[in-house]
């Protein structure tokens, strides 16, 4: 019997492709098999290349549990302008939008509100009381605070990925103007002391909002992201084949993580090959030109990525100075398959928890021939990484809903 009925408000979904829709769409599976009734809310949007996780939302499909709203944003400014009439368009979509939009310009949710309301208003009314927001992009989080104060029963989820204000990696928020960055701040201020809970994907993100606007400790938690048995075939049978990956996206902003490997590599002898599948900004390309140590590959199957993985002997994490706590999607990755971790940052609690749980490896700027070593050698870890997997996760999730 059905006792529990949420919205899951996820502005990018399966099988729009993209990352941030990966958190929501393995959540919302394992909701509904643990008899969560659910519903998803999220933006239209066009694609060419479907997500690697479409597969996830197969049941939530079939079922019709997937909505859609338009979100009001000018698809000018969410594409390359590659022509005169793109770049007229560019330019009077961007003086509009600097005009209806007094925080970030580049929030693509900050038009969206009577749209997205047509989709919650009557899911609301047929008893759907909890509403879990995923963000970012962050500003249509502050539509629902108008939704509470006309439904004061509704329970408030803020899932926060990404940090908001004090991003230093992505939306811009690093170079927005004082006047509009004070917009956001008060718009982060308002839902943090809206929502009924927030979770995020790190202690540090949740203290971060416990210390800034005061909030009990018990209505911040930690639901890292998490891996996922569906998506892979576990690999028992390990041949040492000299080979060490990185999967997934490098970021321009960790490229002082990437110099810590690239560095030393160029003076190793060693017969260990590494590996680039994914995507890795043009800044950093030319790094791998000329090398015959160093390969990149591009983006492949999700299914690939996990055979890859399965195949080497360790895997490259790069994290940017102020995510060095980061327990990405990547990360998780790497530790369904028992890989060694190589961690390249500023130290950090990443680094802290790969060396006490023998997962890994902190990397420094000397230190990459001595590990290599200690690889040929290493021992699988005993680690328990069942706290990592997405089906024991969602039970953390269940208890948030009333």
């Amino acid at each position: 019997m059905v006792d529990k009925k949420v919205i899951i408000v996820c502005f990018t979904f399966p099988p729009v492709p993209g990352i941030g829709g990966r958190r929501w769409a393995k959540f919302s599976k394992y909701l509904l098999r643990n008899n969560i009734d659910v519903q998803v809310v999220t933006a239209n949007q066009s694609y060419k290349k479907p997500s690697d996780w479409t597969n996830d939302i197969t049941e939530l499909k079939s079922q019709k549990r997937i909505n859609n709203f338009d979100f009001n944003y000018p698809h000018f400014l969410s594409k390359s302008a590659s022509n005169l009439i793109d770049k007229i368009g560019y330019k009077l979509s961007l003086y509009l939008v600097k005009q209806k939009i007094k925080g970030n310009i580049y929030d693509k949710s900050a038009l969206c509100k009577n749209k997205l309301f047509t989709q919650i208003i009557p899911l609301i009314e047929k008893g759907y009381n909890n509403i879990i927001v995923s963000v970012g992009p962050f500003f249509y989080s502050t539509f629902f605070i108008e939704l509470k104060h006309t439904y004061p029963n509704l329970n408030l989820v803020l899932d926060v990925r990404d940090p908001w204000t004090n991003n230093k990696m992505a939306f811009g928020y690093w170079a927005l103007p004082k006047e509009r960055l004070e917009v956001e701040k008060k718009a982060e201020e308002l839902v943090a002391k809206g929502f009924d809970k927030i979770i995020t994907v790190a202690d540090e993100m949740g203290e971060y909002f416990v210390k800034k606007y005061l909030l009990k400790t018990d209505s911040v938690q930690t639901i890292n992201n998490g891996f996922d048995y569906d998506d892979f075939r576990v690999n028992h049978n390990h041949t040492s084949n000299h080979t060490i990956v990185f999967t997934g996206t490098l970021y321009e902003k960790a490229l002082d993580s990437f110099l810590i490997f690239f560095n030393q590599l160029n003076t190793l002898k060693t017969e260990y090959t590494f590996h680039f599948y994914g995507e890795v900004h043009e800044s950093i390309l030319p790094y791998f030109k000329g090398s015959d140590k160093l390969f990149y590959h591009e983006k492949i199957a999700l299914n690939l990525v996990y055979e890859k993985i399965a195949e080497s002997d360790a895997c490259l994490l790069f994290l940017t100075d102020d995510l060095t706590f980061s327990f990405s999607t990547k990360f998780v990755e790497y530790l369904s398959q028992n890989k060694p971790i190589l961690v390249f940052s500023k130290p950090g609690k990443t680094g802290e928890f790969v060396n006490q749980n023998k997962l890994g490896f902190q990397m420094d700027n000397s230190n990459l021939n001595d590990v290599l070593n200690l690889l040929k050698n290493n021992n699988p870890s005993t680690y328990d990484i069942s706290s990592f997997d997405v089906k024991n996760l969602t039970y953390k999730l269940i208890d948030l809903l009333n």
